[in-house]
């Protein structure tokens, strides 16, 4: 399982990951000369704001389509008999596979993260709200984490990069109306589309436990606790996803 990690680390790094390191490169430059004419309060303000969106936004587009086509050309190619004939098991195989994804977008976080880092402190950031700015970072990577758990799903259960691209993004998105579809819930009448969109409530993930700047300014006195909380929801939504990936993955007939 740790040789397919490494196998599965190496391969995306030196493909891909390279690639959006390079664009997060370019926007950060474009970012620093086009706010170069602002005030110095108001360039690093706007400058944290979008290296901070630059960052997630980003790692979840790299992240959604690694795990999407992590199986998918394997499968295509037959690669993936090579290794299942082997003493591996198909959960081992799956867990490698999924590990190694996840540990390079984890590194292509750090180096992103960094470099914003460096533009801020030689733009004269003193770290105001240092712990906020990390906090964000967490909360973003727990994000990435919880959306790739449900593409890897996707992409075992449809066999098609389209299908499993267009269910990632949809939950993605649904993910962050959580709250309205609760106020959905109990504005509507007719009882079958109330249980519906409660299905639908239940099944989607709720982005709003991991929003960083939420949980520190309208939760000041217990931002930590609800954090641990995110945490610990993230962690119980994307084992059940990986679990029923994996389930699937043991019925497949390769």
């Amino acid at each position: 399982m740790i040789a397919i990690a490494k196998y599965t680390f190496l391969s995306h790094f030196r493909n891909r990951i390279f690639l959006v390191l390079i664009l997060f490169g370019f926007i950060l430059l474009a970012a620093s000369l086009l706010l170069g004419l602002l005030s110095q309060e108001q360039e690093l303000r706007m400058l944290i704001d979008l290296g901070l969106v630059a960052i997630e936004k980003l790692t979840l587009l790299t992240s959604v389509f690694l795990m999407v086509n992590l199986l998918l050309e394997e499968m295509e190619s037959k690669t993936i008999y090579l290794v299942l004939t082997r003493a591996v098991s198909r959960g081992e195989y799956l867990l490698g596979r999924f590990l190694g994804t996840l540990l390079s977008t984890f590194v292509c976080v750090l180096i992103m993260v960094s470099a914003h880092l460096i533009l801020l402190v030689l733009k004269g950031w003193q770290f105001e709200e240092g712990l906020l700015y990390f906090l964000s970072i967490f909360t973003s990577f727990e994000k990435v984490f919880l959306i790739s758990s449900l593409a890897l799903f996707f992409s075992i259960f449809s066999s098609s990069n389209i299908v499993a691209l267009t269910f990632t993004f949809f939950f993605w998105v649904l993910g962050h109306f959580a709250l309205e579809l609760k106020f959905l819930i109990q504005s509507v009448q007719n009882e079958f589309l109330k249980f519906f969109i409660n299905i639908f409530y239940h099944l989607i993930p709720h982005f709003q436990y991991l929003n960083a700047r939420d949980l520190w300014t309208l939760f000041s006195d217990r931002w930590l606790s609800l954090t641990i909380q995110g945490t610990l929801y993230t962690l119980s939504y994307s084992a059940l996803a990986f679990g029923l990936a994996l389930f699937v993955f043991k019925k497949k007939e390769f």
